[in-house]
C-alpha cells in the first residue's frame, strides 16, 4: 500500500542526527548546477533585453553550436551528481549508520551508468512528450524509479531497470504525482530566505522518494511481479 505519510515520517527519522552530509551534499550540487547553468541564464537575459530594445537578432552558428554543446555537457554532469546523491540516500534508507561525505564521493563511481540511464530515460520521456504533455508526464512517473534501480543494483541493465520501473509504478503513478505535489508548500517556504531552506527540503524530499521506491519494489517482489532473477539476485 502506498503511504506517503509513512515515507515522509521515515525520512525524518532517517535524517535525525544525520543532516550534515545531505546538507553539504545539496549545497555542493546546487553550486555546481548554478555554475553550469549561469551562461544559459546570461544568454536568456541578453536576448530578452535585445528584444525589449528591438535590436536586430544576429545569428551566430558557431556561438549556437558551442552553446548547445556546453548545455549538453552540463546535462551530463547533472546526471552524474544526481546519481551520486541517490547512492547516499539509498544507503541512508537501508541503514541507521552515519553517512559521510566520502559516501557521496563514492557515488561518483556510478558516473557512466548515471549518464546512460539519465539520457535513456530523458529520451523516452521526450518522445512521449511529442504526442502531448500528458503522456510525457505519465511516462515520467513510469520511468521515475529507474534511477534508484540502476543505483542499487549495479548488475541490472538500464533497459531492464526501466522495464521494472514501469512494472512497479503500475497503478501508482498518480500516487507519486500527489507525493510530489505534497512538497509544493514546503518548496515555497524553503525559498525564504534566498532559497536557503532548500538545503533541508531537498534531502527530506529525496529520502522520502527513496522510501517510496523501496516500498514499491518490496510490494512488487511480494506478489511475484518482480523476481530475484529480474534483479540479478541482489534484492533482499
Amino acid at each position: 500500500m502506498f503511504d506517503r505519510r509513512k515515507y515522509k515520517k521515515y525520512a525524518r527519522m532517517q535524517l535525525k542526527g544525520r543532516w550534515s552530509t545531505p546538507i553539504l551534499m545539496t549545497l555542493i550540487c546546487c553550486a555546481i548546477i548554478m555554475f553550469l547553468e549561469a551562461p544559459d541564464f546570461k544568454e536568456f537575459f541578453t536576448e530578452y533585453l535585445n528584444m525589449m530594445e528591438s535590436s536586430p537578432s544576429i545569428t551566430q552558428n558557431d556561438g549556437n553550436f558551442y552553446s548547445e554543446l556546453r548545455s549538453f555537457a552540463a546535462l551530463l554532469i547533472e546526471y552524474v551528481i544526481l546519481y551520486a546523491q541517490i547512492f547516499v540516500y539509498i544507503k541512508m534508507s537501508k541503514s541507521p549508520e552515519p553517512v559521510h561525505f566520502s559516501d557521496f564521493v563514492e557515488g561518483f563511481n556510478n558516473w557512466a551508468r548515471g549518464i546512460l540511464a539519465g539520457l535513456w530515460e530523458s529520451l523516452w520521456t521526450f518522445l512521449w512528450s511529442l504526442l502531448f504533455i500528458i503522456p510525457g508526464i505519465v511516462k515520467h512517473y513510469a520511468y521515475s524509479q529507474t534511477k534508484f534501480l540502476v543505483t542499487e543494483f549495479p548488475n541490472l541493465s538500464i533497459t531492464k531497470a526501466m522495464k521494472i520501473s514501469i512494472a512497479i509504478t503500475n497503478g501508482h503513478k498518480a500516487d507519486l504525482f500527489i507525493l510530489d505535489l505534497s512538497f509544493i508548500g514546503w518548496l515555497f517556504l524553503s525559498m525564504i530566505p534566498c532559497g536557503a531552506g532548500l538545503l533541508w527540503l531537498v534531502p527530506y524530499r529525496e529520502l522520502t522518494l527513496t522510501n517510496a521506491f523501496h516500498s514499491l519494489l518490496k510490494d512488487a517482489v511480494a506478489v511475484g511481479m518482480v523476481t530475484s532473477d529480474d534483479l540479478a539476485g541482489r534484492y533482499e
